[in-house]
């Protein structure tokens, strides 16, 4: 039996295994938010703001956070690491050389079969993180955070996965033909890079959006509503989508999406439903905070400059590395790709940080806005309880696997109280 059957076989019977077994974690505990909300309507004002911070959490789902947290580490570890042997395994192995002569000899034409090797490459990208990414897709719904069944994650993951190898291969391809023109390769794939991020940027919300986000039966009313409501902020007229499923963490959030001409503000649903006039009213001001920031632009042009990082990262060290008889710069893409992925996890403690300053400087611009400390820390406590973010979580999370700032963080500096996550560590 050839290696290729025995990893299809092997990922095919994992994944099964996870199905047979997942419900049980699905079921193990139930989580009900609905106490806390009804405390955060009924407590006033200057009663909420006299509270300690501490006190203003569900012990029970602190707790539940804080485990979710111990968990999300490993797997983002297990999920790198897979990846990485993986594909180093590959080039090592000499099975992306047999590949490479395999799609050479059925391919017509070497861009067609760099195409293909990008694609393959991607795909066992993808195969190796499946069966710890579910993992960490069951832990969320036990939990709360998400309301995606098993079926639409799955569907979901096999839709991104298409996505990637057809960008993987086209990239490939694009950047063998450069190559082969051309011994500055680099600064038109550079431009080919920019150019294809920011024209990702504007179709997302024209193509994505729709199919991961549909509207919901009321998100014309409340699209409407939340216009009417922007509007007494004086904040600006963009489009408002009311989402009719918490897909892809969407839960209990309020993001911008999209770049110029197409950018819309993505509410979930539930922020209609548990979520006050004026709590919407902050979480509207601070999605509009970014957009007059023009984040959306930001973090995509940050994001560009941090993939060509890790490529130029990844490329000075594959250069390091011994060479295979057998090797040639296609088969060699496999052991970049590896690289990559090191580099990637290497940058991600700056990629987070930046997220994280963000999200505080969209706080303090909303506040200025709405002048309501009180409805910015209920829209927070709700927002954390929904989503089961702990007050402090640890050094280790936030570094690599947390895009958000400490929630007792973000209360303190609303109310102007010591950071209870400093005097903790």
């Amino acid at each position: 039996m050839s290696l290729t059957s025995w990893v299809v076989r092997i990922v095919a019977s994992c994944f099964l295994l996870a199905l047979v077994l997942a419900p049980h974690a699905l079921f193990a505990r139930e989580y009900r938010p609905d106490a806390l909300d009804r405390q955060l309507d009924a407590v006033s004002d200057r009663r909420l703001t006299a509270t300690p911070i501490r006190h203003l959490l569900d012990p029970e789902r602190s707790a539940a956070a804080h485990r979710l947290l111990r968990w999300r580490l490993p797997l983002w570890i297990v999920v790198t690491g897979a990846e990485f042997f993986t594909l180093l395994y590959l080039w090592s192995s000499g099975n992306a050389a047999r590949l490479r002569d395999a799609l050479r000899r059925k391919m017509r034409g070497d861009a067609a079969a760099e195409f293909a090797m990008g694609a393959c490459i991607v795909a066992a990208l993808r195969i190796a993180g499946l069966i710890p990414n579910y993992a960490r897709y069951r832990l969320d719904r036990a939990l709360g955070r998400s309301e995606v069944l098993g079926a639409e994650w799955l569907w979901i993951w096999l839709l991104g996965t298409i996505t990637a190898m057809l960008v993987g291969g086209a990239l490939l391809a694009i950047v063998f033909r450069l190559l082969a023109r051309t011994k500055r390769w680099y600064l038109p794939t550079a431009a080919i890079l920019a150019i294809a991020a920011f024209l990702g940027g504007m179709l997302y919300p024209v193509v994505v959006v729709p199919v991961l986000w549909p509207h919901h039966e009321r998100s014309v009313q409340l699209a409407t509503e939340n216009k009417a409501l922007a509007r007494s902020f004086g904040l600006h007229d963009i489009p408002i989508r009311v989402a009719q499923a918490d897909y892809a963490g969407l839960v209990d959030r309020v993001v911008p999406v999209g770049i110029f001409a197409t950018r819309e503000i993505l509410a979930s649903l539930s922020i209609e439903r548990a979520y006050s006039i004026r709590e919407r009213g902050f979480l509207l001001a601070r999605v509009d905070a970014m957009l007059a920031a023009r984040f959306p632009v930001r973090r995509t042009a940050i994001d560009l400059v941090l993939v060509l990082f890790g490529v130029a990262i990844a490329v000075v060290l594959s250069e390091r590395l011994g060479v295979r008889r057998d090797d040639d710069p296609l088969s060699r893409v496999a052991l970049l790709a590896a690289l990559l992925v090191l580099a990637y996890a290497a940058i991600a403690p700056l990629d987070l940080a930046m997220r994280r300053s963000a999200v505080f400087s969209a706080d303090r611009a909303a506040l200025a806005v709405t002048h309501d400390p009180a409805a910015a820390v209920r829209a927070l406590v709700r927002q954390g309880d929904h989503r089961v973010e702990g007050l402090c979580p640890s050094a280790a999370a936030l570094l690599f696997v947390d895009p958000h700032p400490p929630l007792g963080a973000r209360i303190a500096a609303i109310e102007g109280r010591p950071d209870p996550c400093r005097s903790s560590s």
